[in-house]
């Protein structure tokens, strides 16, 4: 009798692993609660490996995402998934990275994004004057711990590349752009600077959990600023005695 229960117990086992193993995704996915703001099409694969041939997040096509279970997490009591995102995405985004959750709670590492900056600045506030902006976003997170509102803990950088704004007063050029940022308890600090013939500049920012937010930027016109902007920095007042305009922002999101 006793040999029975082993066997029973054993081909029970098996069998309730072999159907989470080969469980598909997207019966896996009609019983998880989605957001509204989410929407997922053309599942494929099981909840190990597979895709989704579409999602959309709020505004944001995400387009094609592939993911892919690190079996050797486990052994780190970490669960991870190796992720692909982009392909067809209707706003040229791709990326790749790494997510997961360990002990500290649900996490990023290692993750790269890109999207050209004229589709970024669809999703921005609209601006007080007509910009076309040009180049391309580069974001990459190094590692980043989620923690209401924002993170407890994380690091990456943004940097804007061949960054280009087409203005009525003109055209500017400006050059490698790059903003180090990182989280501290859900407060963000980053950090940034830029520099071209044209103009150079830098800014501080930080946003604090109440969605409070400061920032401090500065910008220096070049031996190549355009002459039809350079008529208008008198609207600005006058630089400090190292040729920088100053501003600060501050409010609340």
């Amino acid at each position: 009798m006793k040999r029975v229960i082993s066997y029973v117990a054993v081909f029970s086992t098996v069998f309730i692993g072999s159907a989470i193993y080969h469980a598909p995704a997207n019966v896996v996915l009609s019983y998880a609660p989605v957001p509204d703001f989410i929407d997922i099409k053309g599942v494929e694969g099981t909840i190990w490996q597979g895709r989704a041939q579409q999602v959309q997040y709020e505004n944001w096509s995400l387009g094609e995402v592939g993911w892919n279970f690190d079996w050797m997490s486990v052994i780190k009591l970490s669960p991870e998934f190796a992720l692909r995102f982009g392909r067809g995405s209707a706003m040229g985004l791709s990326g790749k990275g790494n997510v997961g959750i360990s002990t500290s709670g649900p996490y990023v590492s290692t993750v790269v994004a890109s999207i050209p900056a004229d589709q970024a600045m669809q999703l921005a506030p609209a601006l007080p004057l007509p910009i076309t902006v040009g180049g391309r976003l580069e974001l990459a997170i190094k590692s980043a711990t989620y923690q209401s509102p924002w993170c407890s803990q994380g690091e990456g950088n943004l940097a804007w590349n061949e960054g280009l704004a087409e203005t009525p007063l003109g055209s500017l050029s400006f050059g490698p752009t790059m903003i180090d940022f990182e989280c501290d308890q859900s407060t963000i600090s980053a950090t940034g600077t830029q520099n071209s013939p044209q103009v150079m500049g830098g800014m501080t920012a930080q946003l604090t959990p109440n969605r409070q937010y400061q920032t401090e930027a500065w910008f220096k016109p070049g031996s190549q600023f355009p002459t039809g902007m350079s008529q208008q920095l008198s609207w600005l007042g006058n630089p400090d005695n190292q040729g920088r305009y100053s501003f600060t922002y501050q409010g609340k999101l």
